[in-house]
């Protein structure tokens, strides 16, 4: 089930830049929310909050590229449950309005 609908989420082929995210520190899908009360390393908590502004707003670049990769290599499961969550966030009716 989808989390909480996001509030100026572009529907997909729309870019949102990861400055239009108000909150950088906090977790925006129930997936992410629900994993982060675990980690307590707070480089895991960086990588996978960054993680998760990635799969909302991809950025251009290799070096970006690569660290989404190692952390959805590191994190298969959250990253598919993130990756998912935002997919049905961007289809939702509510953001399309």
């Amino acid at each position: 089930m989808p989390g909480p609908a996001l509030p100026g989420l572009p529907s997909s082929g729309s870019a949102l830049k990861a400055s239009d995210l108000p909150d950088l520190s906090a977790a925006w899908t129930a997936a992410l929310r629900g994993a982060l009360h675990r980690i307590h390393d707070r480089t895991a908590r960086t990588d996978l909050l960054f993680l998760e502004r990635w799969e909302m707003a991809p950025q251009p670049g290799t070096a970006l590229a690569l660290r989404v990769q190692q952390i959805r290599r590191a994190n298969p499961e959250l990253a598919a449950a993130i990756r998912a969550e935002v997919a049905a966030l961007r289809s939702s009716p509510t953001l399309r309005g």
